[in-house]
């Protein structure tokens, strides 16, 4: 597991048209940021924020920092280094949400953060403590479950890991609690998986996160890694709308739950359908999907996958697929903002890639 989980830190792709009839063009422009040695030129864990212009926060693992950037500018602002111990003692951080100046939430293992921009803690969340005895699972946010706090119902949301239960008995679980900060209530979400994680009696292997980091509209967006239809729900009302129009594609039954190489080669083989990415300034949803290696490239592993980026409208349509590069752009490394869809040029085998620099290719997407 650790294995897979290290390589998916990587991949990549670029915008490459896949359909000779288009329905959408694209432009992209290059977002690049001079750093030190104290940066990274790629974050697993990030958020954005707007105040006069657009910034990024990203969790630097390796110094245990928060780096500020000004994407406007293209600028660094500052690395804030974070205590490990003391009353603002913090562990490694596995998803960051920037709520405003002084309040970004933060999920560790176990606990969720309040902290403000020089590290200060405001609060702390037990969430061993608050969910020990509710028989749900263990509250996990990551780069696949993005951290996310909805400031009108003051709550924020976790996929739960259930290590207890049988494969064939998770189609039955409510996968995604919210979490009142006031009051610690939790809610169950009426989100299960899916009639064909139950017809493969629940194997597939790693490919079975749900994919979640942001709403549209008011609807949480998301979808499974296992199959290629967008889910969206309301919060008023518990309704769940699924996408009619789309790929219909679907990840095949991992035979064998012993072996860690046949494991590894369904992974590989297989589509990954990662996390949605709502535009709320375009109303459009992005959706990437990790294919089969691409057998051009002489090698046949993760680095290789194959990466396509879907593009629906706010009704869960499909409006057009576009092919991906190889060996460009980061895995799981993207966002939106005003200005358009960042795509973190940071892959491994990518041999433009500069340890001086923070790079990404800024795509939008326009009607023809």
């Amino acid at each position: 597991m650790n294995k897979y989980f290290l390589l998916l830190c990587f991949l990549s792709f670029g915008c490459e048209k896949k359909k000779e009839t288009t329905k959408l063009k694209f432009e992209k422009e290059k977002v690049s940021i001079p750093i030190s040695s104290d940066q990274l030129n790629s974050y697993q864990e990030f958020s954005i924020y707007k105040t006069g212009s657009n910034k990024m926060v990203g969790y630097n693992n390796l110094r245990h920092t928060l780096d500020f950037f000004d994407l406007d500018e293209q600028k660094v602002e500052k690395s804030q280094t974070l205590d490990s111990d003391g009353p603002n003692g913090l562990g490694k951080i596995e998803s960051l949400y920037w709520h405003n100046e002084d309040s970004i939430f933060m999920y560790e293992r176990g606990k969720l953060h309040i902290v403000s921009s020089k590290g200060e803690k405001v609060d702390t969340f037990d969430l061993y403590e608050i969910y020990g005895n509710l028989n749900l699972g263990e509250p996990v946010c990551n780069f696949y479950f993005k951290l996310n706090y909805v400031k009108e119902t003051k709550e924020v949301y976790f996929f739960m890991v259930n290590q207890t239960v049988e494969l064939k008995e998770k189609s039955n679980l409510s996968l995604i609690t919210s979490l009142a900060v006031e009051n610690k209530e939790v809610k169950l979400l009426p989100i299960k998986h899916t009639e064909h994680f139950e017809n493969l009696n629940g194997h597939v292997g790693f490919i079975a996160y749900l994919g979640f980091s942001g709403f549209l509209n008011e609807k949480m967006i998301y979808n499974f890694q296992y199959e290629s239809p967008l889910y969206a729900y309301s919060l008023i009302g518990d309704v769940i709308d699924q996408s009619r129009i789309h790929e219909e594609k679907k990840i095949s039954e991992l035979l064998t739950q012993e072996d860690s190489e046949v494991f590894d080669r369904h992974a590989i083989e297989n589509p990954h359908f990662l996390s949605p990415v709502p535009d709320p300034w375009k109303n459009l949803i992005y959706r990437f999907t990790w294919g089969a290696p691409d057998p051009s490239l002489g090698e046949n592993g993760f680095t290789e996958k194959s990466s396509a980026i879907s593009v629906f409208n706010s009704e869960l349509s499909l409006i057009q697929e576009f092919s991906l590069p190889s060996y460009t752009y980061q895995i799981n490394n993207w966002f939106v903002n005003e200005n358009g869809l960042y795509l973190n040029v940071a892959h491994p085998k990518n041999e433009t890639v500069s340890e001086g620099f923070l790079v990404f290719d800024r795509f939008q997407f326009k009607a023809n």
